[in-house]
């Protein structure tokens, strides 16, 4: 993958197209705007902040009598919404090659502090809505507030998670930890018919243009254009960014006959996530760190198709090989060392955005689910016991894929017992967020039935929650980490209401949470 990953990158930055893409021109039909409309038809979102930093995103639709030429554009931040304050200001040029997308890393910044943001074209002076951002704090730092949310499924239903993110204020980033997209034509994951929701295009995403096309139908989206426009975002792709249960060599859902070769598919997904997103663009791929003072050390992981090998038999002997990675051997060293990192600078916590469920969950006495940590125990083990070997505390995994609420107090691999009234024997603890719109698990009888007797054979399982959808927040102290859950109403009608649902505290050296009063904790 990382050969791969160099050379996307390097044909990216050249301007060369994917074998499979097709036409290097931006989309057609509907994306192309006419006179009069505005050309910042996908709004504008900052991503992946730094103390002094931070990208700015746009894409700007040309005219439909101009596809395939440059635009000029103008780009400012401020320190006031009015822009009177700027505080950098420069010029860029949109490309076809980039399917029109913008992407400034703004330099020179001071930590901790919000900024305004906006775009114009050059000549027609039409101008982008304003984006607000914010860069990541210096030490000293007393409090840090994520969100945390994944598996947003446009034809299943309205974005009303990040209708609800857009009305915060109390926020230093919202972590997106995958299935941003979904890969289906309509009705294969979700009918949008009668919500005027049907995805486009209209088919299975295969070739750059699909990937272009659906990002696109997706920023369209009035809600997720708000959240982004109103948080800086830190993002990592899960399985449907490219294709249903992908690794790196292949997918679920993918064959060489019915969708041609898988490299060039994976790098189409991969160059179209990059362009569309706003995320720097890292030669060593998309896993990567941001410090928040000396409160947090934030990692992000690549479980999908960086290192992965293809989901196993579903046996203990198939899911222990040690020979198999989630990871990758790169990955998981870099990992073990920024773990060791944060440690040696005195950091006081550390959490690990990523995808799938880390702690061992048991259906019944022999079944687990293969395409998460559990079907990787050999690297699971690595991970963990390089906690336990180098006294490694308070350690937050976060993590989406799944549809529904978790909280797990995370077992050492060399834990004997684990004691559920104190937390004796875990090493970490575990929040599962639940999707935006993507069905919950719950409405599903069969698995309901499935998962009735996961907690006799998940004694470190501290709450479940299988039929609502929403998102969460953690809040990081010295003292405690804390997660809060906030469901919304049923993604089939639209609304931006929510309601904080539990909150669940960690608090510093436990590696135990503890469920508050329902409405205590943060709001």
């Amino acid at each position: 993958m990382a050969i791969d990953r160099r050379r996307f990158l390097k044909s990216s930055a050249a301007g060369l197209a994917v074998a499979t893409a097709g036409c290097a021109l931006p989309h057609p039909g509907a994306d192309a705007k006419s006179k009069g409309e505005s050309a910042f038809r996908h709004g504008v979102a900052s991503g992946d902040p730094l103390s002094d930093r931070v990208i700015l995103w746009t894409r700007v639709s040309p005219e439909s009598d101009a596809l395939g030429a440059s635009i000029a554009i103008s780009w400012w931040v401020a320190r006031d919404e009015a822009g009177s304050d700027i505080a950098g200001e420069g010029e860029a040029t949109a490309v076809a090659d980039r399917d029109y997308t913008i992407k400034i890393d703004v330099e020179g910044l001071v930590a901790g502090e919000a900024y305004y943001y906006g775009f114009r074209v050059d000549g027609t002076g039409d101008r982008s809505p304003t984006g607000r951002t914010r860069t990541l704090p210096p030490s000293g730092v007393e409090r840090v507030r994520l969100a945390f949310a994944s598996c947003a499924n446009y034809p299943a239903g309205f974005f009303n998670g990040y209708a609800h993110l857009a009305t915060r204020d109390d926020l230093d980033a919202v972590l997106h930890l995958g299935d941003y997209i979904y890969e289906y034509a309509n009705g294969q994951y979700g009918d949008g018919t009668e919500l005027g929701r049907i995805p486009d295009p209209d088919r299975e995403t295969v070739s750059l243009e699909d990937y272009r096309r659906r990002h696109a139908n997706y920023k369209a989206d009035p809600d997720l254009q708000a959240a982004h426009a109103r948080h800086p975002w830190i993002t990592i792709w899960d399985d449907h960014e490219s294709a249903n249960n992908s690794h790196l060599r292949g997918a679920e859902n993918h064959t060489e006959a019915e969708e041609g070769d898988w490299r060039s598919r994976r790098l189409a997904a991969i160059r179209a996530y990059y362009e569309w997103m706003p995320i720097r663009e890292l030669p060593t791929g998309l896993f990567r760190t941001f410090r928040f003072g000396e409160l947090l050390d934030l990692v992000m992981l690549d479980t999908r198709l960086h290192g992965r090998d293809p989901i196993a038999e579903q046996t203990v002997e198939a899911a222990s090989d040690k020979s198999r990675s989630l990871l990758g051997e790169d990955q998981t060293q870099w990992l073990l060392g920024a773990l060791s990192d944060s440690k040696a600078a005195g950091s006081k916590w550390r959490v690990i955005g990523q995808q799938v469920i880390v702690s061992p969950v048991g259906y019944d006495a022999t079944s687990f689910n293969a395409d998460a940590w559990d079907g990787y125990r050999a690297n699971r083990d690595q991970v963990l016991s390089h906690l336990e070997n180098e006294s490694i505390e308070n350690v937050v995994f976060l993590t989406g894929d799944v549809h529904s609420t978790w909280v797990f107090d995370v077992p050492g691999p060399s834990a004997a017992v684990y004691d559920a009234s104190t937390g004796e024997g875990a090493i970490a603890v575990e929040y599962v967020t639940p999707a935006i719109s993507s069905p919950p698990i719950g409405r599903s009888q069969k698995t309901v039935d499935r998962l009735a007797v996961v907690s006799e054979h998940t004694p470190h399982l501290v709450h479940n929650e299988l039929t609502e959808q929403g998102y969460a927040v953690l809040e990081l102290t010295a003292e405690a980490a804390s997660a809060s859950y906030f469901y919304t109403e049923p993604a089939e009608e639209r609304s931006a209401e929510a309601r904080l649902a539990s909150t669940f505290v960690c608090r510093a050296g436990t590696h135990h949470s503890v469920r508050l009063d329902e409405g205590d904790g943060i709001g």
